[in-house]
């Protein structure tokens, strides 16, 4: 796969990612008419958001990563303002870093660091952002689009004074290591030593106290890291996070959604966000476990992921893979035995599972998540609750997966000022926001 993948390349210079399939390549993996319609144009939305012609020096390993250390700054270079689609006035850097691996061997990783326009009387305040999925493959990395995959995400935060570190996460951009997607463990290693590395390359411009938010992959990222063991001491400078719609207990989502979904249509399917993560759960299980084989994965899907690899498809058209199948062409033979890897992924990766932790922790969750189920999310915020952590709770009426981001922006940017001023929170609390006018509001789907 690899190899053909090379070779696309020199078919297409700038380009990472998203390769074209033509009708009869896809025909070859399963990939239909119906199929290669929806192929088409989430590729194609894909090409456009990953818009910045991939640098593959760049994204290159560094020449000195053999010899270097944990958080080290390996590579800096500004991004070129005129081909940013970011609000006026910021200022992007993209940096290559080491960070940790899943087993804590050191990789490269590739971030980007924003700052506001203004210069400020003291040290930007430094935010590290983690971000939701934007694929498997390394031409899916946020630093190569021109948008920075922004949608109300980090932005309000450069709008508000602070600076942003956003790792890309090893694996993306940089290709020494598979990416481990929703690996918690391995993502929170990359947004920790993203903060290092951010500031060895501006060690006068960035404060040393930071925060961490992260949304749905990142959500996960960001909850985990908080139970990091290092950044329970003062020295590390964190002083807590925010998780919205995390990623936690895949396996128990995966249990879920399936029970709740079973015998559905692809039509009545098509409202549930979560049966598009399948191709993306496989490569994640990949990643983590050598040889994996994914036997409760019918042969249909299987093609496709297989078409998914050679064209190294971004998320919108990986996940578009599945938009004409039922549940049974999604998934079958779910027996203990056949979904017992995904049971270890879970225990690997996910945050609440007994660990104490230092800092608090704001978890927003959108009531109508398609993605991320809320009971999942509420299972995680109680179990964490129990071993007597601070994590706060906010439900959000009428809201998907992503439109709950911008949507809970002022309690977030609240909580994130309230930190910094030494305030925070404390004890376990849960609430469910009132909405304005949530018949005229704007509440689009994840599946629109």
């Amino acid at each position: 796969m690899l190899t053909a993948a090379a070779a696309a390349y020199a078919s297409t210079p700038g380009r990472a990612s998203n390769f074209p399939v033509s009708p009869e390549l896809a025909a070859q993996y399963s990939c239909g008419e119906s199929c290669q319609v929806v192929l088409n144009k989430t590729s194609a939305k894909d090409v456009a958001r990953f818009d910045i012609p991939f640098d593959f020096d760049f994204y290159e390993t560094a020449a000195n990563f053999s010899s270097s250390k944990l958080g080290d700054l390996l590579k800096i270079a500004p991004l070129n303002p005129k081909i940013m689609n970011i609000p006026a006035g910021i200022v992007v850097y993209r940096i290559q870093y080491t960070s940790a691996d899943l087993d804590y061997t050191t990789v490269p990783a590739t971030a980007y660091i924003a700052f506001p326009y203004a210069r400020q009387r003291r040290p930007f305040r430094l935010i590290a952002y983690a971000h939701g999925t934007t694929g498997v493959f390394r031409g899916c990395a946020p630093s190569t689009s021109s948008t920075l995959t922004d949608y109300n995400s980090w932005s309000p935060l450069l709008l508000a004074g602070y600076a942003v570190v956003g790792t890309d996460y090893a694996g993306l951009g940089n290709n020494y290591t598979s990416h481990k997607y929703i690996s918690s463990r391995a993502n929170a290693n990359d947004v920790y030593w993203s903060t290092v590395a951010a500031k060895n390359a501006f060690p006068h411009e960035l404060s040393n106290e930071w925060v961490s938010i992260g949304h749905s992959q990142g959500g996960g990222a960001s909850w985990k890291l908080s139970e990091h063991e290092v950044v329970q001491s003062e020295g590390s400078g964190y002083l807590g996070g925010v998780s919205i719609a995390p990623v936690t207990y895949l396996y128990d989502a995966l249990i879920d959604g399936f029970t709740k979904l079973q015998g559905f249509s692809s039509q009545k399917l098509e409202s549930f966000g979560i049966v598009s993560i399948v191709p993306s759960m496989y490569f994640a299980l990949r990643a983590v476990f050598d040889n994996y084989t994914a036997p409760f994965l019918p042969k249909t899907m299987m093609d496709r992921i297989n078409l998914g690899e050679k064209a190294q498809l971004c998320d919108s058209a990986l996940s578009g893979l599945t938009a004409d199948l039922n549940t049974s062409e999604l998934i079958e033979n779910i027996n203990l035995d056949s979904i017992a890897p995904i049971k270890r992924f879970q225990e690997l990766n996910a945050p609440a599972q007994g660990v104490k932790t230092s800092k608090p922790m704001l978890v927003i969750q959108g009531a109508n998540d398609s993605v991320v189920f809320p009971d999942i999310t509420d299972k995680a915020y109680n179990n964490s609750c129990k071993t007597g952590n601070a994590v706060h709770l906010s439900v959000y009426p009428e809201l998907d997966h992503s439109a709950v981001v911008g949507a809970s922006a002022p309690e977030w940017l609240e909580f994130i000022n309230e930190l910094f001023s030494g305030k925070g929170l404390s004890g376990c609390a849960t609430q469910t926001i009132a909405p304005f006018d949530a018949e005229h509001a704007r509440k689009p789907g994840d599946t629109e």
